[in-house]
């Protein structure tokens, strides 16, 4: 391989790297934009100030103003009215919506049965409706609420609406409806499950036909205030005013429309307000997270260029020293020397650009892909920013990296360059000022990360400072900062210093590795000559290696732990599989016995959650089957202290007086296992046997809530009883309930929370879903995409890391190349020169590997201690896993790595000496 292929293919590695991480950013950031805009329904609200009462005709002349703005393709009416009881029929509470008859929520309603249109004073009853199943078609349904209109007398309007039919509406007619026009912030779904115990009776009427009339009766009364809401929907031309490139002018854009509204309903007394805004301003937030993510993935990968650059160009001027010689002698000087070896150098980095461009654009389906899995099909996006950007990006690594070695070239004189052999390496004195301060400051953060508190700022956040004196507040305030600076930057001070010193300050490092090299036998001594001889080449492969190492480990072990958290925070959160939410109990276990009888369901247990009271804590309860509870619900060893929870549970199963205290209420009481607790559970008191603790152990979780206001201390986590001493309260509590369910091994929890749901019963309220929440996270690219971006950078910078150290091994045997021809013609086999060269190569990279493997470890396991050093403990913690995927990305990197070191010194030498025995024999 010529030296500038080398230096081409390192530049073309870092440049489609860059390229393809922002076409993949860029793609997916579109793609996370128009996720984020779905979840905004209605771009524009307007409505009217309190007090303000507009008639049907002032409310259509507004609307009429308001699409007349430039950028507003839709507009419509919409109105609500809530009944709170005030009516002749025993129905319950209802929400009637008036909607036009080219309004949104027609084009997700579906009518079951009745009429297809409705007329004046007909209605629709959504089939979701509380009282569905006593309402049929054609009853009349009558509604009365009283007007207030000071000073005059109360004004009693009576509303009959005849049932024209039923409705099914999907989940964006449904939102429209009750007037949910946005999610928020956009990182949660818009309904997640909706069931009539939150809304009553949902009717539909004809705003026309029907509202309006309403609307004209209460403005001729001139009340103060309307009972009727009603609000003029807006929706914009997305593509005119949003610009993903530019969100803070998309705000802008959005906000004069706004105003221009505002400009013409003034005179209505409506004001406008925009839901668009609130979701680009989360946006705009994560995703400036993501393309800080993207800058600290690639750091590595962009190191590693200017590496290879920098080695590669340090081989190749010392091996074109008589062409160097040759043009001195000539009379040309140092300054047109290194503008001849820049302009080499600047048309690699061009080249490299292009031909990276181009295999980011063809590689951008994976980008993309990896990003943001659920985007995999998008079309990829490649803009002349992007083009412009990787040229000047490839052009200026490119020229960073062989400046110096081209200038040390320049610089060289005439009578040096013509010599057969000179030492390349720097030859001023060596200064381990700067890498023993690197070493320390990085050995002092690595201390810190094996004791769990990698930030001094994080720690003394959760605790007083340690002492009072002005002085040394001070100095303990600077050295938080530079504490704060040295966490990212730790691994790298740590790795350059002890290379620097071990390898190439000292002769220890060669010392041991003659050691080592004695296992390949007596020649693997030769090898550690080489490493004295070029001990700065040797300790900048070691830094290579051990940094790709440790970052590497770092990455994948905070990643898979982050992962395996968020999935046991949902599993506990849910608290089983599947959560049923019941509206009452009354049928709680005639449910769990048709739940149990579902296809995938393996077991289920109902809990009952209510109150307890002792002398001065407040006590949040849950009854229990022990048994079923043990075999169902999702939990974890730890979070039960003081006994094991099968024996704890066991002891509840034989006594219906025990309590698995929750241990910031143990605490506070100072009770021990078996001491009593006295309870007051509604009008009953009892006393209770303590048979072990619940909620975390640590100093933080420990500690009670106190509220001053109540003069109580409120348990942080709940208490668990027998189910036995529940029933026997009789219902004297106020008392809500969950059905856990755990699926059988394969079952799909998406389908059987769906067949729950569509249970005809209004004893359910809604129902979670372990699977269906992280489907709805992994959906979501703004939760994602940041560890996803770090996941492809781990590829990146090992795949870099790989073809720098071949890369390095392969130029690094071609300047040795009339070595190894005289040690072969003097006898030395291949295999014994093999052996020299292995030996020479593993010595660095097995001192490399386990220095970024210890480190890695070390980092990732301190960062989650502090993570749980919290000054209230979670329930469910952080731990270090490495889980079946996370060790084979791992596997894979060493193993390229040790390749990379290896394959090309095997390659190379058979070439080598099958050169020279074709020679031998022509």
């Amino acid at each position: 391989m010529g030296l500038f292929t080398a230096l081409l293919l390192g530049i073309v590695l870092a440049s489609t790297f860059f390229s393809g991480i922002n076409i993949g950013a860029d793609t997916t950031a579109k793609a996370a934009l128009n996720q984020q805009l779905e979840r905004v329904l209605v771009d524009i609200s307007v409505g009217a100030w309190y007090g303000t009462v507009l008639s049907s005709a002032n409310w259509t002349a507004a609307s009429e103003r308001a699409i007349q703005v430039s950028n507003v393709e839709g507009v419509e009416i919409i109105s609500r009215f809530n009944t709170f009881g005030e009516r002749e029929s025993n129905y319950t509470f209802s929400r009637i919506v008036g909607i036009l008859g080219d309004s949104r929520v027609h084009d997700g309603l579906n009518v079951t049965s009745g009429a297809s249109s409705l007329g004046e004073n007909e209605t629709y009853v959504w089939i979701g409706s509380e009282d569905v199943d006593e309402i049929q078609t054609n009853d009349t349904l009558t509604f009365n609420f009283t007007l207030q209109s000071y000073p005059q007398p109360e004004v009693t309007f009576s509303m009959q609406l005849k049932v024209a039919g039923f409705v099914e509406l999907d989940e964006t007619a449904y939102s429209l409806a009750l007037g949910a026009y946005t999610s928020g912030n956009g990182l949660e779904p818009i309904i997640q499950d909706f069931k009539p115990e939150y809304y009553g009776n949902l009717l539909l009427v004809s705003w026309e036909k029907t509202f309006s009339q309403l609307l004209d009766s209460v403005y001729q009364l001139g009340p103060q205030y309307s009972p009727i809401q009603t609000e003029i929907l807006l929706f914009l031309d997305r593509d005119k005013v949003i610009n993903q490139w530019d969100i803070g002018a998309s705000q802008e854009s959005i906000q004069r429309v706004v105003n221009q509204i505002e400009n013409q309903v003034a005179e209505f007394g409506l004001r406008a307000s925009s839901n668009l805004n609130q979701a680009l301003s989360s946006y705009l937030i994560l995703s400036l997270g993501m393309r800080l993510s993207f800058i600290v993935v690639a750091l590595p990968v962009f190191f590693v260029a200017w590496y290879v650059g920098t080695t590669v160009s340090d081989v190749s001027f010392n091996l074109r020293r008589r062409e160097i010689g040759l043009l001195l002698a000539r009379g040309c000087s140092s300054g047109q020397l290194l503008r001849l070896f820049l302009s080499e150098s600047l048309l690699i980095g061009i080249s490299g650009g292009l031909i990276g461009v181009g295999l980011s654009f063809l590689l951008s389906p994976y980008f993309v892909a990896a990003i943001g899995p659920e985007f995999g099909g998008t079309s990829p996006i490649l803009t002349l920013d992007i083009i412009a950007l990787t040229i000047v990006f490839s052009a200026a690594i490119t020229l960073l990296s062989t400046f110096r070695p081209s200038r040390r070239a320049a610089r060289l004189p005439a009578v040096d360059a013509l010599k057969e052999y000179m030492y390349i390496e720097e030859a001023k004195p060596y200064r381990q000022k700067w890498p023993l301060l690197a070493l320390g400051l990085g050995a002092y953060k690595i201390c810190m990360f094996l004791l769990g508190v990698p930030s001094l700022a994080q720690y003394f956040t959760a605790r007083p400072p340690p002492t009072s004196n002005i002085l040394l507040m001070i100095l303990l305030g600077a050295w938080i900062v530079v504490d704060s600076i040295l966490v990212p930057l730790a691994p790298l001070l740590f790795f350059w210093g002890i290379t620097k010193i071990l390898i190439r300050g000292s002769l220890g490092f060669q010392t041991l590795a003659t050691k080592v090299a004695k296992l390949f036998g007596d020649l693997g001594t030769l090898a550690t000559k080489n490493l004295r001889r070029n001990p700065a080449r040797a300790a900048a492969v070691a830094f290579l290696i051990a940094l790709i190492t440790g970052y590497g480990f770092q990455t994948v072990g905070t990643l898979a732990s982050e992962e395996d958290y968020v999935v046991r925070q949902i599993k506990a959160s849910v608290g089983a599989d599947i959560s049923v939410t019941l509206a009452n109990l009354s049928n709680a276990t005639a449910l769990k016995t048709e739940i149990e009888d579902l296809s995938g369901a393996a077991s289920t247990t109902l809990e009952y959650s209510f109150a307890g009271e002792t002398s001065y804590q407040s006590l949040s309860l849950t009854a229990i089957d022990p048994n079923e509870w043990l075999s169902t619900a999702y939990y974890e060893d730890e979070w039960f202290t003081g006994d094991h929870a099968t024996s704890a549970f066991n002891q509840m199963l034989l006594d219906n007086y025990t309590i698995i205290l929750g241990r910031t209420v143990a605490t506070g009481l100072d009770l021990a296992i078996g001491d009593t607790i006295t309870l007051t559970i509604g009008v009953t008191n009892m006393k209770l046997r303590v048979v072990g603790y619940f909620g975390p152990a640590t100093t933080g979780g420990s500690q009670p809530v106190f509220r001053p206001e109540e003069y109580v201390v409120v348990s942080r986590f709940w208490s668990y009883v027998p189910a036995g001493l529940y029933l026997s309260l009789n219902q004297t509590t106020y008392t809500s309930g969950e059905i856990l369910v755990k699926l059988e091994s394969g079952a799909n929890g998406t389908d059987l929370a769906a067949q729950i749901r569509d249970f005809e019963s209004n004893d359910i309220a809604f129902v979670s879903s372990v699977e269906e929440q992280l489907q709805e996270r992994e959906g979501n690219l703004l939760l994602t995409g940041v560890s996803n971006i770090q996941r492809i950078g781990v590829v990146f910078s090992v795949v870099a890391a790989s073809v720098a150290t071949a890369l390095v091994t392969i130029v690094g045997l071609q300047e040795r190349r009339k070595e190894v021809t005289i040690m072969n013609v003097r006898g030395i086999s291949f295999s014994q020169l093999l052996s020299v060269l292995l030996a020479e190569a593993l010595a660095v990279v097995i001192f490399s590997l386990v220095l970024g493997i210890v480190v890695g470890l070390i980092i990732v396991n301190g960062s989650i201690s502090a993570l749980n050093t919290t000054q209230y403990a979670p329930l469910v913690a952080h731990r270090m896993v490495f889980p079946p995927d996370a060790i084979l990305t791992l596997s894979i990197s060493l193993i390229l790595i040790f390749l990379s070191s290896t394959l090309p010194v095997i390659a190379i030498t058979r070439r080598y000496i099958s050169k020279l025995v074709r020679i031998v024999r022509a």
